[in-house]
C-alpha cells in the first residue's frame, strides 16, 4: 500500500502550468463512467496548478504502435479546482482513444498542451443557459456545472443530455447532487434507442426547452447533431452571439479553398531543414504542407487546439483562429499553419 505524503494534505503555493508549451501530466486515477466511457484524473508532474475556464480543452500526445499522434479532449472537471484535471474519453474507433483506455493507468505519464479554447460562459455570457450535448459532448457541460456549484453561483441552466441508452448517461448520480446545489438547474436526459426512444431533432429540442430563445445556447456533440441544434436555435430566434458550440469530430475536415489557375502562389521555407514548398494564397499553409508530404504535428485543423503552432521568422499571413493561440504569442511571431494563408513568401522555424 502506497503511503500519502503529509505534504499532499497541506496548502502549497504552486506555479502555474504553462499553457503555451508541452508539459507532463501524471495519471492519479482512472474509472469507468459507462461501458464505453472512462475518466482520468491527471496532475502536473512538477506540482504546478492548472488554471482553466469551464469548457476549455487540452491537447495530448499519445504514443501508438504507428507513431505519436495528438488529440484534443475537453476538461470535464471544475475550474475552481486547480490541482489537476479530469478528462472523460469514449472508447471508439481510432488509435487515440483506444490507446488511452488501454495504457493511461495510475502512475502513467502523458504530455499535454494547454488549456486552450473559447467555449463556455467565459466567452458566451448570458443570464440563463441551455446546455445541449450528445454522447461525450457532455464533458464541457459537466465542467460548467461543477464550476458553478463549486463557486456557489445561482445559475439558471438546463442540460439536455442526449444518449443512446440509459447506460450511456454520464455522471447521473452526480448530476442529481448538483441539482441540490444549483436550485435552478434542470437535467433533461434524452434516450434515443429502445422502448420510448426519442428522435433528436429540432422539434424535440423546442419541446423540451420551450424558452430556448431566452437562453444562451451551448452545444457539443457530433457534427450532424450540432448542425441540427444550430438550426433549431436559429429558428427559435437565438441571436448568433448567444450560440456557441465545440466539437472534436474531425472525421470530415473543413473544406479547403483550392487554387485556381490564376491564384497567386507563395513559397514557404523551413528555416531548419531548408525544405520549401509552394502554397497558394487561397490555401492554408498546413494543407499545402501536407500535400507536399512534409511533416508537422497537427490535430484539429481549425485553429482551436494549438498543436501546429509554429514560429514565423519572416513573411505575412492572414489567420482566423478559434482560440488556439494567444495574442501575446501572435505578437511574438507565432502562427497556426492550419488556419493561416500566405500573403507573401514565408519562412517557418521547422
Amino acid at each position: 500500500m502506497t503511503e500519502v505524503d503529509l505534504a499532499d494534505w497541506g496548502a502549497r503555493r504552486r506555479r502555474r502550468f504553462a499553457p503555451d508549451r508541452w508539459g507532463t501530466l501524471v495519471c492519479r486515477a482512472a474509472w469507468d463512467e459507462t461501458p464505453e466511457m472512462r475518466s482520468f484524473f491527471l496532475v502536473p508532474q512538477d506540482g504546478s496548478r492548472i488554471e482553466h475556464a469551464p469548457g476549455q480543452f487540452m491537447t495530448f500526445r499519445i504514443d501508438t504502435p504507428d507513431g505519436r499522434i495528438e488529440r484534443c479532449y475537453t476538461i470535464a472537471s471544475s475550474a475552481a479546482r486547480d490541482g489537476g484535471i479530469e478528462i472523460t474519453v469514449k472508447r471508439q474507433a481510432g488509435a487515440g482513444a483506444q490507446r488511452l483506455h488501454d495504457t493511461l493507468v495510475p502512475g502513467a505519464e502523458i504530455e499535454a498542451l494547454g488549456p486552450s479554447g473559447r467555449f463556455g460562459p467565459a466567452t458566451w455570457q448570458g443570464s440563463a443557459y441551455a446546455l445541449i450535448a450528445a454522447g461525450s459532448g457532455v464533458t464541457p457541460m459537466l465542467s460548467i456545472l461543477r464550476t458553478a456549484a463549486d463557486r456557489g453561483l445561482d445559475l439558471d441552466v438546463v442540460l439536455m443530455q442526449v444518449v443512446s441508452t440509459p447506460q450511456d448517461l454520464v455522471a447521473l448520480a452526480e448530476l442529481d447532487g448538483l441539482a441540490r446545489r444549483l436550485p435552478r438547474f434542470v437535467h433533461l436526459p434524452t434516450i434515443t434507442r429502445g422502448p420510448g426512444g426519442l428522435r433528436p431533432d429540432a422539434d424535440l429540442v423546442m419541446r423540451v426547452i420551450p424558452d430556448l430563445a431566452t437562453r444562451t445556447v451551448l452545444c457539443c456533440g457530433p457534427q450532424p447533431f450540432m448542425e441540427m441544434v444550430r438550426a433549431a436555435a436559429q429558428a427559435a430566434g437565438v441571436p448568433d452571439d448567444s450560440y456557441g458550440e465545440e466539437s472534436f469530430d474531425f472525421s470530415a475536415p473543413p473544406p479547403e479553398a483550392l487554387a485556381g489557375g490564376d491564384a497567386v502562389t507563395r513559397t514557404v521555407t523551413f528555416a531548419r531543414t531548408g525544405k520549401s514548398f509552394e502554397c497558394a494564397e487561397t490555401t492554408t499553409i498546413l494543407a499545402a504542407l501536407k500535400q507536399a508530404g512534409l511533416p508537422l504535428p497537427s490535430s484539429c485543423a481549425r485553429g482551436m487546439c494549438g498543436t501546429c503552432k509554429t514560429f514565423k521568422h519572416a513573411g505575412e499571413v492572414v489567420m482566423a483562429h478559434e482560440g488556439g493561440i494567444r495574442q501575446r504569442e501572435i505578437d511574438r511571431g507565432f502562427i497556426l499553419p492550419c488556419v493561416s494563408r500566405p500573403l507573401t513568401d514565408i519562412i517557418l522555424d521547422c
